[in-house]
């Protein structure tokens, strides 16, 4: 599967801006739309498989995160010692994602399974997330299993519908573009 720098830049672009929009938050106090982060580093993984792609999405989220809660006064409450975690969880979504196009591929026979794949990389990278700022961020006296899983259990499920839907959505763009520019296919880029 041959991709152009191009394309890569412009899915990094267009990546880089609904995190842009989800991440801060800057539309909360018009419609709430859940964070992206997730399904974009997935998205990623998908279509570019290039490690200084995967690093300047985090680096972009950590920017984004240092300035929402240094200049705009956002809630430090998460941005502990354990926050460095996100990197295996973003990790593996972006790991699952190129798994994913090399196993998978770009057939729409392979939804289903891309959705599975999509939902167990979902709950690693949560596992890294909350359970890094569980047991390592300091947050809770002496954290325990028994303590985490009811953690695990209420937020699990929002952060894979959120993942879930940005990715379902990026899938749906992806597959009206590639209907609209055939040349946009991975057989045909050059």
């Amino acid at each position: 599967m041959v991709r152009n720098a191009r394309f890569d830049l412009a899915v990094f672009g267009a990546l880089a801006l609904v995190m842009l929009v989800t991440r801060t938050h800057s539309l909360s106090n018009v419609v709430h739309l859940p964070d992206t982060s997730l399904a974009s580093f997935f998205v990623l993984g998908f279509l570019v498989r290039r490690a200084v792609a995967f690093g300047a999405l985090f680096l972009l989220g950590y920017a984004i995160d240092v300035i929402v809660i240094g200049w705009f006064g956002q809630s430090d409450f998460c941005f502990t010692p354990a926050y460095w975690m996100l990197v295996p969880a973003y990790g593996t979504m972006w790991l699952a994602g190129g798994f994913g196009a090399e196993k998978l591929g770009e057939r729409a026979s392979a939804l289903p399974a891309i959705a599975v794949l999509v939902t167990a990389a979902t709950l690693v990278s949560q596992l890294f997330s909350s359970g890094g700022f569980y047991f390592l961020g300091g947050r809770f006296p002496d954290p325990t299993l028994a303590g985490f899983m009811p953690r695990l259990a209420r937020y699990f499920p929002t952060t894979l519908y959120a993942t879930l839907l940005w990715t379902g959505a990026a899938a749906g763009i992806f597959a009206l573009l590639s209907v609209a520019r055939p040349q946009l296919r991975a057989g045909n880029r050059k």
